[in-house]
């Protein structure tokens, strides 16, 4: 709807904004344009902008376009550092209100650094594998911060000092919230099928059973 010249857009007529995203007229009732302009909770351009023909124009009123997206879902004046007034305390990126660190740096707004070298810190995080915290975490600081949590706080189903322990491998249909990983004894994702030493009960999630063939005198399938 313009054309661009020198980094900035020249609308074509009936149209405005800093993209020439907005119409000048709106063929919509305010009723169908709030309901284009609701996000997932129902909140009009979640309460940090306002609706515009089925369009979020988001609230920018210190004119940094710190408040942004379809519905204004992003906010990244939540990675202002109190103490040092900068995003992400100088040290690193913000997208849609979290802040992603340069190395050797740590915290919500990367207000920490670490006592160690990013060598090191890779290091400690590095698992048998070779890989950074198993593939299946972020490390900070030289300890791996695993992506699955469990909800009461406790390790979760994937878990150890470089996340190399993942339980969900102990099931063939898995289930976060049961209990019943495979037969036998689950331990950093590998089975330990009952009876200990018995070689009747076998596979990757103890699923063969070969006392099942057995009849009450022990003999196999008859």
């Amino acid at each position: 709807h313009g054309a661009c010249d020198c980094g900035k857009c020249r609308c074509d007529g009936g149209w405005s904004g800093d993209a020439c995203q907005y119409p000048k007229t709106c063929d919509l009732t305010k009723k169908q344009s709030n309901q284009m302009c609701k996000n997932s909770q129902d909140i009009i351009c979640s309460n940090a902008g306002t609706c515009h023909c089925g369009r979020c124009k988001c609230d920018n009123s210190d004119g940094n376009g710190l408040v942004y997206g379809k519905f204004c879902e992003c906010d990244d004046r939540e990675c202002i550092d109190d103490e040092t007034e900068e995003i992400c305390g100088g040290h690193g990126k913000c997208y849609c209100g979290n802040c992603y660190c340069q190395a050797g740096w740590h915290g919500d707004k990367c207000e920490f650094q670490c006592d160690i070298t990013p060598w090191e810190s890779k290091r400690r995080c590095t698992s048998p594998d070779g890989r950074v915290c198993s593939n299946r975490g972020i490390c900070v600081c030289g300890e791996c911060s695993c992506h699955d949590v469990d909800p009461t706080g406790d390790w979760g189903d994937i878990h150890g000092d470089t996340c190399e322990c993942d339980e969900r491998d102990c099931k063939a249909v898995y289930d976060r919230y049961s209990d019943d990983f495979c037969s036998g004894k689950c331990e950093c994702g590998e089975c330990t099928c009952y009876p200990p030493g018995g070689s009747r009960v076998y596979g990757k999630t103890c699923e063969c059973d070969d006392r099942r063939c057995e009849d009450l005198d022990g003999v196999v399938c008859g």
